[in-house]
């Protein structure tokens, strides 16, 4: 089902009043086809918004999907600003709560929105561990007792990775987990694209470690800045 939003942009230049009526569709979409296009492949085509509380989403949601309650997105969309041309999908616990969050996108100019079925209405495979953008990770990066997990091959950590950062490839995870003793530790996960930190995040939850943040915005997608061993700077 399609539901037509007729917004009416007023702009006044020079004293004239100049309207126009954008409109824009927000489609209806099944929990099967969101879950399908969740995947490591696709996930730069779409951008998947949890709109529920911070508690609900940490007890299990799709991986790759962002966090952002349906009370707090007025104030966030500086985070996703960059995608108001691009496919977003929300859910939540019914497609009834996450179409009020539709509601706020189409207000703000989002011209791509979908509504997917909400977690009491499909049977998602879910994740616990956290999923955050690249400019959100950016700002965690400051935080002075938080572990930085490199989960790319350690050539690639040689030749440029986040200050702080320890290489903790993705294959390799069983035997560097004596560098992460502590389960209850904040561990900030990445890699080139998102894919194979989001692979480690999984297996660390598996394993007890509860607070886990994976950034879907790998290096080679956001200009973190690098650094190499000798303290070059690489801002990518």
């Amino acid at each position: 089902m399609k539901i037509r939003f007729l917004l009416f942009i007023v702009l006044i230049v020079n004293i004239s009043l100049i309207s126009c009526g954008i409109e824009v569709e927000v489609e209806d979409v099944k929990g099967s086809r969101l879950e399908y296009l969740n995947s490591d492949s696709n996930k730069d085509s779409i951008l998947v918004i949890d709109v529920r509380p911070y508690d609900k989403y940490k007890q299990g949601h799709l991986s790759h999907a962002i966090n952002i309650p349906l009370n707090e997105i007025k104030n966030r969309l500086r985070e996703i600003t960059d995608w108001k041309d691009k496919p977003v999908y929300v859910y939540s616990e019914t497609n009834d709560e996450s179409f009020k969050a539709a509601e706020i996108l189409v207000g703000n100019r989002f011209s791509q929105i979908y509504n997917a079925e909400g977690v009491n209405q499909y049977n998602y495979k879910t994740v616990t561990y956290n999923s955050v953008r690249g400019i959100v990770f950016e700002e965690m990066l400051k935080d002075p007792d938080a572990l930085i997990l490199d989960c790319r091959t350690k050539s690639f950590y040689d030749i440029g990775h986040i200050e702080g950062a320890i290489s903790f490839p993705i294959f390799e995870i069983e035997n560097n987990l004596d560098k992460i003793p502590d389960k209850n530790k904040k561990l900030l996960l990445y890699c080139n694209v998102g894919t194979a930190s989001s692979r480690a995040a999984y297996e660390l939850s598996n394993l007890g470690y509860t607070e886990i943040y994976n950034s879907i915005d790998g290096v080679a997608e956001y200009p973190f800045k690098l650094v190499r061993e000798e303290g070059e700077e690489d801002k990518n």
